[in-house]
Order: structure tokens, then sequence, then C-alpha cells
């Protein structure tokens, strides 16, 4: 931002329906309040303002259209609530004189062009995820915050299976500076999958080649969730909210996500952003496909049936371990960890492990795989571009053990990490090879039918809109006897 920007002060009294504001815009900062005691006042920085538009009046003659009132501007902006949530607001002020006006719209848009936001919006909408209703998310929450923003929305509904990936694989992207979806984890991966095979195909470079730096794509990404759970957006936004997730897209701030890529013997067979898991979830994944007209409760019919069966998995497990220590932090908005990492990944010394046994579960998070119903996730201390994969080891054990798993995974103040029966690692690649009785691997949601795998994290492979998690309101609880 230039000085001449950064150093502009207009301050004002305008009128917004029956009150009067002194208003001041100095150093990125709009600030308001009615001047008089008791004064109210309150402050909005730059960034937050979605948009700044005249006002438009109908004219008297039909033919006309609307005419621009030169004597009053609406500031569009966002807010966050008690929850954390982003929420569109919107402030009409009023002058007398039409210059003040003009020169207040005029100075606040050319602040907001420094700002990168999406202008040109390649946006996914997959009508069959989750509860259908995909297309309806994006018509009450997209679409009318897109046009304040003044972003071009080019729409289109996938129709099938991987037609998004084989989208960007093979059209031309040019015309777009981002691109988004709406839809569940699986819309997602589909997406970054084929984002990432495109820029492998245009340079050249050997995807199924473990040993080859995947490269990064250009054009950076933003999720609306549509899905059945949403885990990606929960761990991005820290809630699946709508409105928090389109005006992310909106403010244009940007952070690396990790991605990690599975490999069998020869080829790559997918890159995933959330978890890869095998033998409960991965079963869990396989038969819930059989009941997709039970929508989202069909993972709890499965779950029933597959925990009450309680079938062990033999495998060994080697992984390229993080020396250090697992819960040194948490990822929130402006991670030092994440940023830290995002010029080198490598900084940490690390050493390869094998364990062998019998197992309920094995699961590399990516991400914590926070969601609504697993408000601290699988692997509470995961960050979102640290380099790292966390490999949550659950050994085989009895029934009430592992419906012990389950309930804390559902809880919001218990993690499953100091159970006896549970190990997690940080690694930057693991390998899987099963010993007798395979299962399947749960891969973002999809079904992989490979047992012996390899996976490599690539750091902050995916630029994603988003700010980061917001670190956690504290509240005071008070007990029935205090005042």
């Amino acid at each position: 931002m230039s000085d001449d920007l950064h150093n502009s002060v207009l301050l004002s009294t305008f009128s917004s329906g029956n009150k009067k504001y002194r208003v001041i815009f100095h150093k990125g900062t709009i600030v308001w309040g009615n001047g008089k005691p008791p004064i109210e006042q309150e402050s909005l920085p730059l960034e937050n303002v979605i948009s700044v538009q005249h006002n438009y009046t109908r004219s008297r003659h039909p033919s006309d259209g609307e005419i621009q009132d030169p004597n009053h501007f609406t500031i569009n902006y966002a807010k966050k609530d008690e929850e954390n949530k982003w929420k569109h607001h919107s402030l009409t002020l009023g002058h007398s004189d039409p210059l003040q006006v003009s020169s207040w719209v005029k100075t606040l848009q050319n602040h907001l062009q420094y700002f990168k936001r999406p202008k040109r919006l390649l946006l996914f909408v997959n009508p069959f995820g989750g509860k259908r209703n995909a297309l309806k998310i994006y018509e009450k929450y997209g679409k009318p915050l897109f046009q304040i923003a003044g972003v071009d929305v080019t729409v289109n509904i996938s129709q099938r299976k991987n037609q998004i990936r084989d989208f960007v694989l093979n059209h031309n992207l040019e015309m777009f500076d981002s691109i988004a979806c709406v839809g569940g984890d699986g819309t997602v991966s589909e997406l970054f999958n084929g984002l990432v095979l495109r820029e492998c195909k245009t340079l050249g470079i050997d995807a199924d080649d473990i040993e080859q730096e995947l490269p990064k794509p250009k054009i950076p990404i933003g999720i609306i969730p549509g899905g059945s759970t949403d885990t990606i957006v929960y761990c991005l936004h820290g809630t699946i909210d709508p409105t928090t997730a389109v005006l992310n897209i909106i403010f244009g701030d940007t952070l690396g996500l990790d991605l990690v890529s599975v490999y069998d013997e020869s080829n790559l067979l997918r890159l995933y952003a959330s978890v890869l898991s095998y033998g409960y979830l991965g079963d869990v994944a396989y038969h819930s496909d059989k009941y997709r007209w039970m929508g989202p409760n069909r993972y709890n019919y499965s779950g029933f049936k597959k925990l009450m069966g309680n079938r062990g998995y033999e495998g060994e497990v080697a992984f390229f371990s993080e020396v250090g220590d697992l819960k040194s932090s948490k990822c929130y908005e402006k991670c030092d960890r994440c940023l830290s990492r995002s010029s080198n990944c490598d900084k940490t010394e690390k050493e390869w492990r094998t364990l062998k046994g019998k197992f309920f579960m094995i699961s590399g998070a990516n991400i914590t795989c926070s969601c609504n119903r697993s408000p601290r996730g699988i692997a509470p201390y995961s960050h979102l571009g640290d380099g790292n994969v966390h490999l949550v080891l659950v050994r085989h054990t009895s029934i009430l053990n592992n419906l012990k798993l389950l309930l804390r995974l559902s809880s919001s103040n218990q993690a499953v990490d100091d159970l006896p029966f549970v190990e997690t690692y940080s690694a930057r690649e693991f390998c899987f090879r099963a010993i007798n009785g395979p299962s399947r691997w749960n891969c973002d949601g999809e079904v992989q039918h490979q047992t012996n795998i390899r996976a490599k994290v690539r750091c902050q492979l995916l630029t994603i809109f988003s700010r980061g998690t917001p670190k956690p309101i504290e509240t005071t609880r008070k007990c029935c006897g205090c005042y």
C-alpha cells in the first residue's frame, strides 16, 4: 500500500437513519461513533470491508431505470459474532454535500484495490454430495455476497464422479484468477488432485515418481461446505458456516495447506488433505457406500456394525518421524509454526521407525480432522502447513475400549491420544504393509482398495483462501451460587 494512501485521512459527520455519526478513516481503519455521552464507537479494519458502493434510487420514469444517489453510500463489511462466525453487515451514510460522499467512496475504493482479492472465480457445484443441497447453498449464501463484492462467478455444475478433476486437468483456466467448489471433502479432493496433475502435465513431471517434487498450483482455491462432515472446511475456519466460507474467499487472504501423495508399488493413487485411514474407518467407508440413500446417517449405521464386529488388522508401519514434542502447539490463525515452514519444511530432525502389530485403526491425519461430530478431531495438535502428518495408531483391543475411543472423538474437552492403546507420531512419510486379512483405505472419504501403500507429505502444496482457525473464545462459567 502506497504511503499516500496509507497516510490519507478522512473525517466527516454523516447521517444514518435518525442518527448522526462522526466518521474517521486513517491508517486502514474506519471508526464511527455518536460523539456524545454515552459514547458508542465501532472500529472496522479495511481488510474486513467487502465493498463500498454509491446508493441508487428509482427514477421517476421507469424507462430510465435506477439513478445514482449523490448524497448516500453504503459500506458492506464483515464482522464476527459470538461464535467466531463471520456475518455480513452494512452501514449506509448520508451527507448533504455530494463531494464529501464522492471523496469517501473514491478513497475507500482505491484502498480496497490494494488487497489481492478474487475477481474472476470458477465455481464448481456438486449437487449430489451430502444432503444434495449444494446448489441451494450457493444461491442462498454465495451468490448474493459475490455480487456485493463484485466477483464475476462462472458456475459449473458437476454431473458425475471425477468430472471436476477432469475439467481442471484438461480445460483452459487462464481467464480465472481463483477456483472454488461447493461440496464435501470428496469434491475438494477432486479439485486439488486435478490442479496438481495439471501442473505435472504442463511441466512434464512424472507424478508417479515419489522422489519427484510435485509442482504447486498457481491458482488459489476456496471451499464452500456442502458435504456430510466438511472436515477440511472446519479445520480451515473453525466452523462449517457457509457465510464464513464465502467471506474468506472474498477477503482473498490465503495460507499454505499441506497435501499428502499416496502411492502403491508403481503409481500415484491420489493426494489427500484430511485423513487416510485403514481398518475400521476404511471398512466403514466401503460398506456405507451401499447405503447412500440414508444420507449422512449411513456412517452411523455402518460404524455401529463394524464396531460390534471388532475386527483387528495385522500389519507393519514404517514412518519417517519428527523428533520433538508432538504437543508443542495448536494451529490457529497466523500460526508461527506454519509461517516458519512456508520457506523451509525440512528444518527438523527426523528418523525412520518401524512398528508391527494388530491394529483396530491406522490413520494418517494431515489436519486435526475436527468437525461438528468430533470438535477436537483425531489429531488435535496437527498443523495445516508444517510439512508433517500425524500418524495415529489404535491397537486392537476390546469393544469397550473402542467405545471409549469413539466417545473421546465426539467430546469437546477430551482427546484420544492419552488412551493407553493409542499412539501418535509426527511423520514426513509413512508406509504400510498388511500381514494378513487386508482391509481398505479411506482417503478423504473415498475408498482406496490398494492395501500396501506409501505416503509422503507435500509441504504447503496448495494455496487456499482462509485466515486460519480463530483462537477459541474463552468464557467464564459461573456456578449457580455466584452473582
